[in-house]
């Protein structure tokens, strides 16, 4: 008789604690990743018209992004990795577009890795904002590339 009200006030005692719950990984949407290069580019003949040169020579058909959470350090933890969907002049200045799916935030950090695996130094943090004209795709990341620092 003990060990049958031992059992229910040890499952009683089991029901009263609080399991924490299962976390799920946070919910990602189509990324594009707008890169802006003022300078360190070449023109193209190709349909591309034009790629990273330079310590931006990553940045081209056949590489990919990652990004990473937006921070000061470099070291932040990776979200997402893309790949390169087109590139284009505008305005003399030669603009990529790179396509992937990560969690909403307000900022990331962005490497370019080259089709031989090179990468490129880490750039952010880079602002992002939310996308509604685009079938499939909720949030832009914005990088700007080519300007020296304001003083």
């Amino acid at each position: 008789m003990n060990r049958l009200a031992y059992g229910a006030a040890a499952m009683a005692l089991v029901s009263l604690i609080q399991w924490p719950q299962a976390t799920a990984a946070p919910e990602t949407v189509g990324t594009a990743v707008n890169v802006v290069m003022h300078a360190s580019f070449e023109q193209t003949p190709d349909a591309d018209q034009c790629v990273g040169a330079g310590e931006l020579a990553a940045v081209r058909r056949g590489a990919s992004v990652v990004i990473s959470e937006g921070s000061a350090s470099p070291d932040a933890p990776k979200v997402a990795a893309g790949q390169f969907f087109r590139s284009r002049l505008n305005d003399g200045k030669c603009q990529v577009l790179y396509i992937t799916s990560a969690p909403i935030m307000g900022s990331f950090n962005v490497q370019f890795v080259g089709p031989g695996g090179e990468p490129s130094s880490v750039f952010g943090p880079n602002r992002s904002e939310p996308v509604t004209d685009q079938p499939g795709i909720q949030q832009v990341v914005h990088v700007d590339l080519g300007f020296a620092p304001q003083p």
